[in-house]
Protein backbone atom coordinates (compact mmCIF):
# COMPACT_ATOMS: atom_id res chain seq x y z
CA UNK A 1 0.00 0.00 0.00
CA UNK A 2 1.20 3.49 -0.90
CA UNK A 3 2.31 5.68 1.98
CA UNK A 4 0.80 9.11 2.63
CA UNK A 5 3.60 11.61 2.99
CA UNK A 6 3.00 14.80 4.87
CA UNK A 7 5.02 17.91 4.00
CA UNK A 8 4.73 21.64 4.85
CA UNK A 9 3.56 24.02 2.13
CA UNK A 10 2.86 27.79 2.11
CA UNK A 11 -0.79 28.49 2.80
CA UNK A 12 -1.38 30.06 -0.48
CA UNK A 13 0.02 27.09 -2.17
CA UNK A 14 -2.35 24.90 -0.26
CA UNK A 15 -5.24 27.01 -1.21
CA UNK A 16 -4.20 26.86 -4.80
CA UNK A 17 -4.08 23.15 -4.68
CA UNK A 18 -7.54 22.90 -3.19
CA UNK A 19 -8.87 25.11 -5.95
CA UNK A 20 -7.02 23.10 -8.48
CA UNK A 21 -8.37 19.88 -7.20
CA UNK A 22 -11.88 21.16 -7.14
CA UNK A 23 -11.40 22.43 -10.59
CA UNK A 24 -10.04 19.21 -11.75
CA UNK A 25 -13.05 17.22 -10.44
CA UNK A 26 -15.31 19.53 -12.09
CA UNK A 27 -13.39 19.20 -15.29
CA UNK A 28 -13.53 15.30 -14.95
CA UNK A 29 -9.87 14.76 -14.73
CA UNK A 30 -8.74 11.18 -13.82
CA UNK A 31 -6.87 10.66 -10.52
CA UNK A 32 -4.99 7.30 -9.34
CA UNK A 33 -5.85 5.87 -5.77
CA UNK A 34 -4.00 3.26 -3.50
CA UNK A 35 -6.27 0.65 -1.80
CA UNK A 36 -5.56 -2.07 1.15
CA UNK A 37 -6.05 -5.86 0.32
CA UNK A 38 -7.10 -8.77 2.88
CA UNK A 39 -6.39 -12.60 2.79
CA UNK A 40 -8.60 -15.28 4.54
CA UNK A 41 -6.71 -18.01 6.57
CA UNK A 42 -7.75 -21.61 7.49
CA UNK A 43 -6.23 -24.72 9.11
CA UNK A 44 -7.45 -28.21 10.13
CA UNK A 45 -6.04 -29.47 13.50
CA UNK A 46 -5.60 -33.25 13.32
CA UNK A 47 -6.53 -35.64 16.15
CA UNK A 48 -3.46 -37.29 17.64
CA UNK A 49 -3.45 -40.51 19.67
CA UNK A 50 -2.58 -40.22 23.38
CA UNK A 51 0.94 -40.87 24.48
CA UNK A 52 0.81 -44.13 26.48
CA UNK A 53 2.81 -44.17 29.70
CA UNK A 54 4.39 -47.47 30.69
CA UNK A 55 1.51 -49.79 31.65
CA UNK A 56 1.91 -52.06 34.66
CA UNK A 57 0.15 -54.64 36.79
CA UNK A 58 -0.34 -53.42 40.33
CA UNK A 59 0.64 -55.49 42.14
CA UNK A 60 2.92 -57.26 39.75
CA UNK A 61 1.83 -60.79 38.86
CA UNK A 62 4.76 -62.94 37.85
CA UNK A 63 6.02 -66.50 38.15
CA UNK A 64 7.20 -66.32 41.73
CA UNK A 65 4.17 -64.31 42.81
CA UNK A 66 1.17 -65.14 40.66
CA UNK A 67 -2.35 -63.90 41.15
CA UNK A 68 -4.59 -66.49 42.77
CA UNK A 69 -7.39 -67.76 40.61
CA UNK A 70 -10.56 -65.77 41.22
CA UNK A 71 -8.65 -62.68 42.38
CA UNK A 72 -8.38 -59.49 40.32
CA UNK A 73 -5.52 -58.28 38.16
CA UNK A 74 -5.32 -54.47 38.08
CA UNK A 75 -3.66 -52.59 35.22
CA UNK A 76 -2.71 -48.93 35.36
CA UNK A 77 -1.01 -46.26 33.28
CA UNK A 78 -0.81 -42.47 33.02
CA UNK A 79 -1.24 -40.98 29.55
CA UNK A 80 -1.42 -37.48 28.07
CA UNK A 81 -3.55 -36.64 25.06
CA UNK A 82 -2.03 -33.97 22.73
CA UNK A 83 -5.54 -32.71 22.03
CA UNK A 84 -6.38 -32.64 25.75
CA UNK A 85 -9.07 -35.23 25.14
CA UNK A 86 -10.07 -37.69 27.83
CA UNK A 87 -8.55 -41.09 27.27
CA UNK A 88 -9.12 -44.80 27.85
CA UNK A 89 -6.74 -47.53 28.95
CA UNK A 90 -7.51 -50.72 27.05
CA UNK A 91 -5.77 -54.03 27.81
CA UNK A 92 -6.25 -56.71 25.18
CA UNK A 93 -5.25 -60.31 24.80
CA UNK A 94 -3.92 -59.65 21.33
CA UNK A 95 -2.13 -56.74 19.71
CA UNK A 96 -5.31 -55.49 18.08
CA UNK A 97 -7.36 -52.45 19.19
CA UNK A 98 -10.41 -50.80 17.71
CA UNK A 99 -10.76 -47.10 18.62
CA UNK A 100 -14.11 -45.99 19.91
CA UNK A 101 -16.55 -43.79 18.04
CA UNK A 102 -18.37 -40.71 19.18
CA UNK A 103 -16.14 -40.44 22.24
CA UNK A 104 -16.91 -43.99 23.30
CA UNK A 105 -14.56 -46.64 24.68
CA UNK A 106 -12.32 -48.66 22.39
CA UNK A 107 -12.71 -52.41 21.93
CA UNK A 108 -10.27 -55.25 21.62
CA UNK A 109 -10.52 -57.87 18.95
CA UNK A 110 -13.38 -60.33 19.35
CA UNK A 111 -13.29 -62.10 22.73
CA UNK A 112 -9.86 -60.69 23.38
CA UNK A 113 -10.53 -58.05 26.01
CA UNK A 114 -8.92 -58.19 29.40
CA UNK A 115 -10.33 -54.86 30.54
CA UNK A 116 -11.03 -51.25 29.49
CA UNK A 117 -10.92 -48.33 31.91
CA UNK A 118 -13.46 -45.57 32.17
CA UNK A 119 -12.97 -42.21 30.48
CA UNK A 120 -10.01 -40.51 32.18
CA UNK A 121 -8.80 -36.91 32.10
CA UNK A 122 -5.66 -36.35 30.06
CA UNK A 123 -2.59 -36.61 32.26
CA UNK A 124 -4.39 -38.63 34.93
CA UNK A 125 -3.93 -42.30 35.83
CA UNK A 126 -6.37 -44.79 34.41
CA UNK A 127 -6.96 -48.25 35.85
CA UNK A 128 -8.89 -51.29 34.75
CA UNK A 129 -9.45 -54.63 36.40
CA UNK A 130 -9.92 -58.17 35.16
CA UNK A 131 -10.70 -61.28 37.16
CA UNK A 132 -8.17 -64.08 37.02
CA UNK A 133 -10.85 -66.74 37.07
CA UNK A 134 -10.63 -69.22 34.23
CA UNK A 135 -7.28 -67.85 33.12
CA UNK A 136 -4.32 -69.96 32.13
CA UNK A 137 -1.12 -69.97 34.15
CA UNK A 138 0.50 -67.39 31.81
CA UNK A 139 -1.55 -64.67 30.11
CA UNK A 140 -0.13 -62.20 27.58
CA UNK A 141 -1.55 -58.69 27.42
CA UNK A 142 -1.23 -55.58 25.27
CA UNK A 143 -2.05 -52.14 26.61
CA UNK A 144 -3.31 -49.21 24.47
CA UNK A 145 -4.11 -45.59 25.17
CA UNK A 146 -7.13 -44.45 23.14
CA UNK A 147 -8.59 -40.96 23.16
CA UNK A 148 -12.20 -39.99 23.60
CA UNK A 149 -12.33 -37.45 20.75
CA UNK A 150 -15.75 -36.83 19.27
CA UNK A 151 -14.57 -38.08 15.90
CA UNK A 152 -11.62 -39.78 14.32
CA UNK A 153 -10.63 -41.39 17.63
CA UNK A 154 -7.10 -42.69 17.77
CA UNK A 155 -5.17 -45.25 19.83
CA UNK A 156 -1.52 -45.48 20.69
CA UNK A 157 0.70 -48.30 19.73
CA UNK A 158 0.57 -51.21 22.17
CA UNK A 159 2.88 -51.72 25.12
CA UNK A 160 3.40 -54.80 27.26
CA UNK A 161 5.05 -53.00 30.13
CA UNK A 162 8.32 -54.21 31.52
CA UNK A 163 9.89 -56.46 34.11
CA UNK A 164 7.72 -58.34 36.69
CA UNK A 165 4.83 -55.92 36.32
CA UNK A 166 4.74 -56.34 32.54
CA UNK A 167 3.13 -58.94 30.32
CA UNK A 168 2.30 -61.72 30.86
CA UNK A 169 0.40 -61.89 34.14
CA UNK A 170 0.59 -65.20 35.96
CA UNK A 171 -2.32 -67.07 37.58
CA UNK A 172 -2.09 -69.56 40.42
CA UNK A 173 -4.68 -72.34 40.47
CA UNK A 174 -6.33 -74.16 43.36
CA UNK A 175 -4.60 -77.41 44.35
CA UNK A 176 -6.52 -80.67 44.05
CA UNK A 177 -7.47 -82.32 47.36
CA UNK A 178 -9.70 -85.39 47.33
CA UNK A 179 -8.84 -87.66 50.28
CA UNK A 180 -8.12 -86.87 53.94
CA UNK A 181 -8.01 -89.54 56.63
CA UNK A 182 -6.32 -90.58 59.86
CA UNK A 183 -5.26 -94.10 60.81
CA UNK A 184 -7.08 -94.13 64.16
CA UNK A 185 -8.22 -95.30 66.52
CA UNK A 186 -4.84 -95.32 68.18
CA UNK A 187 -3.62 -96.15 71.66
CA UNK A 188 -2.74 -93.22 73.92
CA UNK A 189 0.66 -91.56 73.43
CA UNK A 190 1.29 -93.32 70.12
CA UNK A 191 1.66 -91.85 66.63
CA UNK A 192 -1.49 -90.92 64.74
CA UNK A 193 -0.89 -90.40 60.99
CA UNK A 194 -2.94 -88.28 58.59
CA UNK A 195 -2.77 -89.07 54.87
CA UNK A 196 -4.05 -87.17 51.83
CA UNK A 197 -4.55 -87.41 48.13
CA UNK A 198 -3.56 -83.93 47.01
CA UNK A 199 -1.56 -82.35 44.16
CA UNK A 200 -1.09 -79.17 42.12
CA UNK A 201 -0.95 -79.10 38.30
CA UNK A 202 0.68 -75.65 37.97
CA UNK A 203 4.13 -75.88 36.38
CA UNK A 204 4.81 -72.35 35.09
CA UNK A 205 8.21 -71.08 36.23
CA UNK A 206 8.41 -73.92 38.77
CA UNK A 207 6.32 -76.92 39.72
CA UNK A 208 3.97 -75.96 42.52
CA UNK A 209 4.09 -78.03 45.70
CA UNK A 210 1.36 -78.85 48.24
CA UNK A 211 1.45 -78.70 52.04
CA UNK A 212 -0.80 -80.23 54.68
CA UNK A 213 -1.68 -78.57 57.98
CA UNK A 214 -3.70 -80.56 60.53
CA UNK A 215 -5.32 -78.09 62.93
CA UNK A 216 -6.97 -78.66 66.30
CA UNK A 217 -9.92 -76.51 65.26
CA UNK A 218 -11.50 -75.26 62.06
CA UNK A 219 -9.34 -72.14 62.11
CA UNK A 220 -6.45 -71.80 59.68
CA UNK A 221 -4.79 -68.57 58.49
CA UNK A 222 -3.41 -69.17 55.01
CA UNK A 223 -1.49 -65.88 54.89
CA UNK A 224 0.67 -66.96 57.83
CA UNK A 225 0.26 -70.73 57.40
CA UNK A 226 -0.77 -71.12 61.05
CA UNK A 227 -3.49 -72.99 62.93
CA UNK A 228 -5.18 -70.47 65.20
CA UNK A 229 -5.76 -72.95 68.03
CA UNK A 230 -2.68 -75.05 67.48
CA UNK A 231 -1.65 -77.75 65.05
CA UNK A 232 -1.33 -81.48 65.41
CA UNK A 233 1.24 -81.67 62.61
CA UNK A 234 2.19 -80.44 59.15
CA UNK A 235 3.96 -81.67 56.02
CA UNK A 236 5.15 -78.94 53.65
CA UNK A 237 6.56 -78.55 50.15
CA UNK A 238 5.54 -81.95 48.79
CA UNK A 239 5.07 -82.73 45.12
CA UNK A 240 1.88 -84.61 46.07
CA UNK A 241 0.03 -86.41 48.85
CA UNK A 242 1.50 -84.77 51.96
CA UNK A 243 1.35 -86.91 55.11
CA UNK A 244 2.10 -86.06 58.73
CA UNK A 245 1.93 -87.64 62.15
CA UNK A 246 1.61 -86.57 65.78
CA UNK A 247 1.74 -88.25 69.15
CA UNK A 248 -1.78 -88.78 70.44
CA UNK A 249 -2.93 -87.35 73.72
CA UNK A 250 -3.57 -89.77 76.55
CA UNK A 251 -7.25 -89.31 77.47
CA UNK A 252 -9.45 -91.60 75.40
CA UNK A 253 -12.15 -90.22 73.14
CA UNK A 254 -12.66 -88.37 69.87
CA UNK A 255 -10.63 -85.29 69.00
CA UNK A 256 -10.88 -82.56 66.36
CA UNK A 257 -8.37 -82.60 63.50
CA UNK A 258 -9.18 -80.35 60.53
CA UNK A 259 -7.12 -80.82 57.37
CA UNK A 260 -6.00 -77.86 55.25
CA UNK A 261 -4.04 -78.16 52.00
CA UNK A 262 -2.31 -75.15 50.43
CA UNK A 263 -0.01 -74.79 47.45
CA UNK A 264 3.44 -73.22 47.43
CA UNK A 265 1.86 -69.77 47.11
CA UNK A 266 -0.44 -70.23 50.11
CA UNK A 267 -3.60 -70.82 48.06
CA UNK A 268 -6.00 -73.15 49.85
CA UNK A 269 -7.74 -76.07 48.27
CA UNK A 270 -11.51 -75.77 48.11
CA UNK A 271 -14.43 -78.05 48.75
CA UNK A 272 -14.47 -81.37 50.57
CA UNK A 273 -12.35 -82.67 52.20
CA UNK A 274 -10.59 -79.35 52.75
CA UNK A 275 -11.26 -77.93 56.24
CA UNK A 276 -13.08 -81.07 57.34
CA UNK A 277 -12.56 -83.02 60.57
CA UNK A 278 -11.11 -86.52 60.42
CA UNK A 279 -12.24 -87.02 64.06
CA UNK A 280 -9.26 -89.06 65.27
CA UNK A 281 -9.98 -91.42 68.15
CA UNK A 282 -7.73 -92.33 71.06
CA UNK A 283 -8.61 -95.83 72.22
CA UNK A 284 -9.40 -96.71 75.79
CA UNK A 285 -6.95 -99.12 77.38
CA UNK A 286 -7.39 -101.06 80.57
CA UNK A 287 -5.70 -99.69 83.69
CA UNK A 288 -3.20 -101.70 85.73
CA UNK A 289 -2.03 -102.03 89.31
CA UNK A 290 1.49 -103.11 90.21
CA UNK A 291 1.25 -105.58 93.07
CA UNK A 292 4.20 -104.04 94.90
CA UNK A 293 2.27 -100.78 95.33
CA UNK A 294 -0.45 -102.45 97.43
CA UNK A 295 -0.07 -101.88 101.15
CA UNK A 296 -2.26 -103.07 104.03
CA UNK A 297 -2.06 -100.47 106.80
CA UNK A 298 -3.17 -99.82 110.33
CA UNK A 299 -5.51 -96.93 111.06
CA UNK A 300 -2.54 -94.60 111.62
CA UNK A 301 -0.67 -96.13 108.65
CA UNK A 302 2.14 -97.30 110.95
CA UNK A 303 2.92 -100.72 112.42
CA UNK A 304 0.74 -103.76 112.85
CA UNK A 305 -3.00 -103.67 112.40
CA UNK A 306 -4.47 -103.12 115.82
CA UNK A 307 -8.05 -103.69 116.88
CA UNK A 308 -9.31 -101.28 119.50
CA UNK A 309 -13.08 -101.63 119.78
CA UNK A 310 -14.44 -104.26 122.11
CA UNK A 311 -17.04 -106.59 120.66
CA UNK A 312 -17.51 -104.36 117.58
CA UNK A 313 -15.77 -103.19 114.42
CA UNK A 314 -12.65 -101.08 114.51
CA UNK A 315 -12.82 -98.61 111.65
CA UNK A 316 -10.18 -96.77 109.64
CA UNK A 317 -7.90 -99.55 108.44
CA UNK A 318 -6.47 -98.82 105.00
CA UNK A 319 -5.28 -100.40 101.81
CA UNK A 320 -3.26 -98.11 99.56
CA UNK A 321 -2.25 -98.77 95.96
CA UNK A 322 -1.37 -97.00 92.73
CA UNK A 323 -3.42 -97.30 89.55
CA UNK A 324 -1.67 -96.74 86.22
CA UNK A 325 -3.73 -95.83 83.17
CA UNK A 326 -2.12 -94.98 79.83
CA UNK A 327 -5.21 -92.87 79.10
CA UNK A 328 -4.17 -90.54 81.93
CA UNK A 329 -5.55 -90.20 85.43
CA UNK A 330 -8.07 -87.62 84.22
CA UNK A 331 -10.79 -87.89 81.59
CA UNK A 332 -10.64 -85.99 78.29
CA UNK A 333 -11.08 -82.30 79.01
CA UNK A 334 -11.66 -83.01 82.69
CA UNK A 335 -10.37 -81.46 85.89
CA UNK A 336 -7.73 -83.45 87.81
CA UNK A 337 -9.09 -84.81 91.05
CA UNK A 338 -12.67 -84.27 89.91
CA UNK A 339 -13.02 -86.02 86.56
CA UNK A 340 -11.11 -89.20 87.27
CA UNK A 341 -10.32 -91.70 84.54
CA UNK A 342 -10.49 -94.43 87.19
CA UNK A 343 -14.12 -94.53 88.19
CA UNK A 344 -14.02 -97.05 91.02
CA UNK A 345 -11.97 -99.57 92.94
CA UNK A 346 -12.54 -102.28 95.50
CA UNK A 347 -10.55 -104.61 97.74
CA UNK A 348 -10.85 -108.13 99.11
CA UNK A 349 -9.04 -108.38 102.44
CA UNK A 350 -8.01 -111.77 103.80
CA UNK A 351 -5.53 -113.70 105.81
CA UNK A 352 -2.87 -115.19 103.56
CA UNK A 353 -3.88 -118.68 104.64
CA UNK A 354 -6.69 -118.30 102.10
CA UNK A 355 -6.19 -118.25 98.34
CA UNK A 356 -7.27 -115.21 96.36
CA UNK A 357 -10.18 -117.10 94.85
CA UNK A 358 -11.28 -118.33 98.29
CA UNK A 359 -12.13 -114.81 99.39
CA UNK A 360 -13.85 -113.05 96.50
CA UNK A 361 -17.54 -113.90 96.82
CA UNK A 362 -20.16 -112.88 99.31
CA UNK A 363 -20.41 -116.41 100.69
CA UNK A 364 -16.69 -116.44 101.46
CA UNK A 365 -17.08 -113.80 104.15
CA UNK A 366 -15.69 -114.79 107.54
CA UNK A 367 -14.94 -112.08 110.07
CA UNK A 368 -12.00 -114.11 111.33
CA UNK A 369 -10.03 -114.22 108.09
CA UNK A 370 -11.92 -113.06 104.94
CA UNK A 371 -13.56 -109.77 103.99
CA UNK A 372 -14.66 -109.80 100.33
CA UNK A 373 -16.06 -106.65 98.73
CA UNK A 374 -18.99 -108.73 97.49
CA UNK A 375 -20.25 -109.14 101.05
CA UNK A 376 -22.96 -106.48 101.28
CA UNK A 377 -22.57 -105.79 105.00
CA UNK A 378 -18.89 -104.91 104.68
CA UNK A 379 -18.51 -101.50 103.13
CA UNK A 380 -15.00 -100.26 102.33
CA UNK A 381 -14.75 -96.75 100.91
CA UNK A 382 -12.27 -96.42 98.03
CA UNK A 383 -11.28 -92.96 96.76
CA UNK A 384 -8.55 -91.44 94.66
CA UNK A 385 -6.13 -89.50 96.81
CA UNK A 386 -6.33 -85.74 96.40
CA UNK A 387 -3.62 -84.04 94.33
CA UNK A 388 -2.11 -87.30 93.06
CA UNK A 389 -3.37 -86.59 89.53
CA UNK A 390 -1.62 -83.54 88.10
CA UNK A 391 -3.06 -83.42 84.59
CA UNK A 392 -3.69 -85.14 81.29
CA UNK A 393 -0.08 -86.30 80.90
CA UNK A 394 -0.06 -87.96 84.33
CA UNK A 395 -0.76 -91.69 84.17
CA UNK A 396 -0.58 -92.56 87.87
CA UNK A 397 -3.01 -91.96 90.69
CA UNK A 398 -2.88 -93.15 94.27
CA UNK A 399 -5.98 -94.72 95.78
CA UNK A 400 -6.93 -95.46 99.38
CA UNK A 401 -9.60 -97.87 100.57
CA UNK A 402 -10.72 -97.40 104.18
CA UNK A 403 -12.55 -100.23 105.92
CA UNK A 404 -13.59 -101.80 109.26
CA UNK A 405 -12.55 -105.13 110.77
CA UNK A 406 -14.44 -107.10 113.38
CA UNK A 407 -12.97 -107.46 116.89
CA UNK A 408 -12.22 -111.18 116.57
CA UNK A 409 -10.23 -111.14 113.28
CA UNK A 410 -7.37 -113.61 113.62
CA UNK A 411 -4.08 -112.33 114.99
CA UNK A 412 -0.94 -113.24 113.05
CA UNK A 413 1.85 -111.88 115.24
CA UNK A 414 4.41 -114.13 116.86
CA UNK A 415 2.85 -116.60 119.27
CA UNK A 416 -0.56 -116.65 117.58
CA UNK A 417 -1.86 -119.90 116.11
CA UNK A 418 -1.84 -118.11 112.72
CA UNK A 419 1.61 -116.61 113.15
CA UNK A 420 2.86 -118.16 109.92
CA UNK A 421 0.37 -116.06 107.93
CA UNK A 422 -0.36 -112.36 107.50
CA UNK A 423 -3.10 -110.12 106.14
CA UNK A 424 -3.11 -109.30 102.44
CA UNK A 425 -5.39 -107.53 99.96
CA UNK A 426 -6.48 -108.20 96.41
CA UNK A 427 -7.36 -105.01 94.55
CA UNK A 428 -9.32 -104.20 91.42
CA UNK A 429 -9.80 -100.81 89.70
CA UNK A 430 -12.18 -99.96 86.86
CA UNK A 431 -12.01 -96.99 84.49
CA UNK A 432 -14.84 -94.84 83.18
CA UNK A 433 -15.29 -97.17 80.19
CA UNK A 434 -15.68 -100.26 82.38
CA UNK A 435 -12.21 -101.61 81.57
CA UNK A 436 -10.56 -103.00 84.69
CA UNK A 437 -7.24 -104.14 86.08
CA UNK A 438 -8.38 -107.58 87.05
CA UNK A 439 -7.88 -108.68 90.63
CA UNK A 440 -4.29 -107.97 91.66
CA UNK A 441 -2.90 -109.58 94.83
CA UNK A 442 -0.47 -107.76 97.09
CA UNK A 443 3.03 -109.16 97.29
CA UNK A 444 5.21 -107.05 99.57
CA UNK A 445 2.49 -104.94 101.15
CA UNK A 446 1.06 -107.41 103.68
CA UNK A 447 0.67 -106.65 107.37
CA UNK A 448 0.28 -108.47 110.65
CA UNK A 449 -2.83 -108.43 112.80
CA UNK A 450 -1.86 -107.70 116.40
CA UNK A 451 -3.37 -109.35 119.47
CA UNK A 452 -6.40 -107.66 120.97
CA UNK A 453 -7.00 -108.90 124.48
CA UNK A 454 -10.47 -107.84 125.52
CA UNK A 455 -13.01 -109.50 127.80
CA UNK A 456 -16.21 -108.84 129.63
CA UNK A 457 -17.15 -110.22 133.10
CA UNK A 458 -20.84 -110.77 132.79
CA UNK A 459 -21.38 -111.49 136.52
CA UNK A 460 -21.24 -108.28 138.49
CA UNK A 461 -21.60 -109.83 141.96
CA UNK A 462 -21.12 -113.15 143.71
CA UNK A 463 -24.01 -113.50 146.08
CA UNK A 464 -23.47 -116.44 148.43
CA UNK A 465 -26.74 -115.83 150.18
CA UNK A 466 -27.27 -117.04 153.79
CA UNK A 467 -24.75 -119.59 154.93
CA UNK A 468 -24.73 -121.15 158.40
CA UNK A 469 -21.65 -121.12 160.56
CA UNK A 470 -19.45 -124.10 159.77
CA UNK A 471 -21.42 -124.44 156.50
CA UNK A 472 -20.70 -124.19 152.79
CA UNK A 473 -22.47 -122.03 150.24
CA UNK A 474 -24.10 -123.28 147.13
CA UNK A 475 -22.03 -123.11 143.90
CA UNK A 476 -21.91 -119.65 142.37
CA UNK A 477 -20.74 -118.84 138.85
CA UNK A 478 -18.83 -116.01 137.17
CA UNK A 479 -18.64 -115.87 133.38
CA UNK A 480 -16.01 -114.25 131.17
CA UNK A 481 -16.74 -113.37 127.52
CA UNK A 482 -13.88 -113.11 124.99
CA UNK A 483 -14.53 -109.74 123.31
CA UNK A 484 -11.21 -109.47 121.48
CA UNK A 485 -9.29 -111.71 119.10
CA UNK A 486 -7.57 -113.98 121.65
CA UNK A 487 -8.56 -116.83 123.93
CA UNK A 488 -8.51 -116.12 127.67
CA UNK A 489 -7.21 -117.35 130.96
CA UNK A 490 -7.75 -115.35 134.16
CA UNK A 491 -5.86 -114.01 137.11
CA UNK A 492 -7.92 -114.30 140.32
CA UNK A 493 -7.33 -112.48 143.60
CA UNK A 494 -9.39 -111.05 146.46
CA UNK A 495 -9.50 -109.85 150.04
CA UNK A 496 -6.89 -107.66 151.61
CA UNK A 497 -3.27 -107.99 152.51
CA UNK A 498 -4.45 -108.93 156.02
CA UNK A 499 -6.17 -112.02 154.60
CA UNK A 500 -9.58 -110.53 155.20
CA UNK A 501 -11.92 -111.67 152.47
CA UNK A 502 -15.36 -110.54 153.66
CA UNK A 503 -16.04 -108.33 156.67
CA UNK A 504 -18.85 -106.61 158.50
CA UNK A 505 -17.14 -103.26 158.61
CA UNK A 506 -16.53 -100.94 155.70
CA UNK A 507 -14.59 -102.92 153.15
CA UNK A 508 -11.61 -102.99 152.74
CA UNK A 509 -10.78 -101.53 156.20
CA UNK A 510 -12.80 -104.33 157.76
CA UNK A 511 -12.95 -102.91 161.32
CA UNK A 512 -15.50 -105.55 162.47
CA UNK A 513 -15.71 -109.31 162.14
CA UNK A 514 -14.33 -110.89 158.97
CA UNK A 515 -14.12 -114.14 157.08
CA UNK A 516 -10.61 -114.94 155.87
CA UNK A 517 -9.87 -114.72 152.15
CA UNK A 518 -8.98 -118.38 151.82
CA UNK A 519 -12.45 -119.38 153.01
CA UNK A 520 -13.47 -118.87 149.38
CA UNK A 521 -12.27 -121.23 146.73
CA UNK A 522 -12.91 -121.57 143.03
CA UNK A 523 -12.93 -124.35 140.53
CA UNK A 524 -13.00 -124.48 136.73
CA UNK A 525 -15.20 -127.57 136.84
CA UNK A 526 -18.74 -127.39 138.07
CA UNK A 527 -20.13 -129.49 140.90
CA UNK A 528 -16.91 -129.95 142.87
CA UNK A 529 -18.07 -128.20 146.06
CA UNK A 530 -15.88 -126.39 148.58
CA UNK A 531 -12.47 -127.99 148.67
CA UNK A 532 -13.35 -130.28 145.77
CA UNK A 533 -11.01 -131.72 143.20
CA UNK A 534 -9.09 -129.12 141.24
CA UNK A 535 -10.10 -126.22 143.46
CA UNK A 536 -7.92 -123.25 144.40
CA UNK A 537 -8.21 -121.09 147.50
CA UNK A 538 -8.70 -117.39 146.90
CA UNK A 539 -5.63 -115.37 147.85
CA UNK A 540 -4.69 -111.74 148.01
CA UNK A 541 -1.91 -112.35 145.48
CA UNK A 542 -3.29 -112.94 141.94
CA UNK A 543 -3.07 -116.50 140.74
CA UNK A 544 -3.61 -117.66 137.17
CA UNK A 545 -6.48 -119.95 136.47
CA UNK A 546 -6.23 -121.90 133.24
CA UNK A 547 -9.68 -120.83 132.13
CA UNK A 548 -9.02 -121.73 128.48
CA UNK A 549 -11.83 -119.52 127.20
CA UNK A 550 -11.77 -119.96 123.43
CA UNK A 551 -11.22 -117.12 120.99
CA UNK A 552 -14.50 -115.76 119.67
CA UNK A 553 -15.15 -116.86 116.11
CA UNK A 554 -18.73 -115.68 115.52
CA UNK A 555 -19.65 -112.02 115.56
CA UNK A 556 -22.36 -111.37 118.14
CA UNK A 557 -21.71 -114.66 119.93
CA UNK A 558 -18.65 -114.18 122.10
CA UNK A 559 -16.92 -117.26 123.41
CA UNK A 560 -17.41 -117.71 127.20
CA UNK A 561 -15.96 -119.66 130.10
CA UNK A 562 -17.17 -120.10 133.72
CA UNK A 563 -15.53 -120.11 137.11
CA UNK A 564 -17.34 -121.81 140.00
CA UNK A 565 -17.22 -120.31 143.52
CA UNK A 566 -17.78 -121.62 147.04
CA UNK A 567 -17.65 -120.01 150.48
CA UNK A 568 -17.10 -121.87 153.80
CA UNK A 569 -18.23 -120.04 156.93
CA UNK A 570 -16.02 -121.14 159.83
CA UNK A 571 -17.54 -122.46 163.04
CA UNK A 572 -18.12 -119.75 165.60
CA UNK A 573 -18.41 -117.02 162.92
CA UNK A 574 -20.41 -114.09 164.21
CA UNK A 575 -23.69 -113.54 162.47
CA UNK A 576 -24.00 -110.53 160.26
CA UNK A 577 -23.75 -109.23 156.73
CA UNK A 578 -20.32 -109.57 155.21
CA UNK A 579 -19.03 -107.95 152.05
CA UNK A 580 -15.82 -108.27 150.10
CA UNK A 581 -14.39 -107.96 146.61
CA UNK A 582 -12.89 -110.54 144.31
CA UNK A 583 -10.80 -109.48 141.30
CA UNK A 584 -11.01 -111.42 138.04
CA UNK A 585 -8.61 -110.21 135.36
CA UNK A 586 -8.58 -111.71 131.91
CA UNK A 587 -5.27 -112.57 130.32
CA UNK A 588 -4.20 -114.06 127.04
CA UNK A 589 -4.57 -117.78 127.10
CA UNK A 590 -1.14 -119.15 128.00
CA UNK A 591 0.43 -116.51 125.78
CA UNK A 592 -0.66 -118.59 122.80
CA UNK A 593 -3.72 -116.56 121.96
CA UNK A 594 -6.19 -119.41 122.05
CA UNK A 595 -7.91 -120.68 118.99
Amino acid sequence: MAKIIKKSFPWFLILSLIVAVVFSFNLNFKNSEVKADSADTSVTVGNTAPSLGTPAENPASYGASPTNIGANVTFESTSTDPNSDNWYLAVCKTDVINPGTGGGAPTCDTSSTWCVSGSTVSGAKATCVTAASGAAESNAWFAFACDAASSSQACSASSQGSSDSGSPFKVNHVPAFTVYADDGPKAPATTMTWTTTASDSDTDTANDTVSLYVCKSNAFVASTLTCTDGAWCSDTGKSSNPTCGATTLRPDGDYAAYGFVVDSHGLEASGSPHATDSTPTVSNVAPSITASTISVLDTDEAGNMTLTTEQAETTGFKVKFTVVDANSCVTKGGTPGTDNEIASAFINLRMSEKATTACDESGDYNANDCYPDAYASWNPTCTQDADTCTGATDTDAAWTCTFPIQYHADATVTGAPKASYNWVAAVKATDDDAADTGLVDSTTGSNEMDKFMSYDLTTATIVYGTVSANGDSAEKTTTIEATGNVGLDENISGGTSGSKGLCTGSYPTCSGSYIATDQQNYNLTTGQGFGGTGHADLAYTPAEAELNCAKTTTTGSPATANTYWYLHVPAGQAAGSYTGQNTIEGKINNESFGS
